[in-house]
């Protein structure tokens, strides 16, 4: 069987964290404004102890174009763009932990899709992933379904993410636990995961 990248398991290598679309469109939303008071701490907790332990960083945001070439299906049926280059919308949230991260950017649900971020993985030797951000069902969850098919071992911070649709949050994160047998990590468990 071959272990090159993408073809089998991944053995114990590096382990990362990925934040994901900790910005502040996403805030904009009905279901989810006001979460960020509640989920920024424990995202920072999970940045600060990913730096402590010397971890990669993973910083994902959404960014869109403004002539409508990146924009999705239901964008185009709802002629509505949002997070263009140089908005507020676009930028990561004040009081959110940055610095010695890899910055990535997307234009779909998954953190994988059509970005650099599984060349970045395999240049940092990473082989564990611990989610975080918003929101479970959408973002997150493709994010984790890509690394399942891209051999990756996930596990999602559960008391770091959040959605505007629990109920279907719930359903995925059962899904991604059962399924793809992907670990559910409570906040302590999720900083003993990255450390030494």
């Amino acid at each position: 069987m071959d272990n090159a990248p993408g073809h089998g398991p991944r053995g114990e290598g590096e382990r990362a964290l990925v934040v994901i679309d900790m910005q502040n469109s996403y805030f904009e939303l009905p279901g989810l404004a006001g979460k960020e008071t509640e989920l920024l701490p424990k995202v920072n907790e999970l940045i600060r102890a990913a730096h402590d332990a010397g971890r990669p960083v993973f910083l994902v945001r959404t960014q869109h174009e403004r002539d409508r070439s990146t924009w999705t299906v239901n964008m185009m049926e709802d002629d509505q763009g949002f997070a263009f280059p140089g908005t507020r919308q676009a930028e990561f949230l004040d009081g959110l932990v940055t610095g010695d991260h890899v910055e990535i950017v997307k234009t779909r649900d998954s953190s994988f899709h059509r970005t650099d971020l599984l060349e970045r993985l395999e240049e940092r030797g990473v082989t564990h992933l611990l989610l975080c951000g918003i929101s479970t069902h959408s973002c997150v969850n493709q994010t984790a379904s890509d690394a399942f098919a891209h051999d990756f071992h996930a596990s999602i911070a559960v008391d770091a993410v959040t959605s505007e649709n629990p109920e279907l949050a719930d359903a995925m994160l059962d899904f991604l636990k059962t399924e793809m047998r992907q670990p559910l990590l409570r906040q302590q468990e999720a900083l003993a995961f990255l450390a030494r």
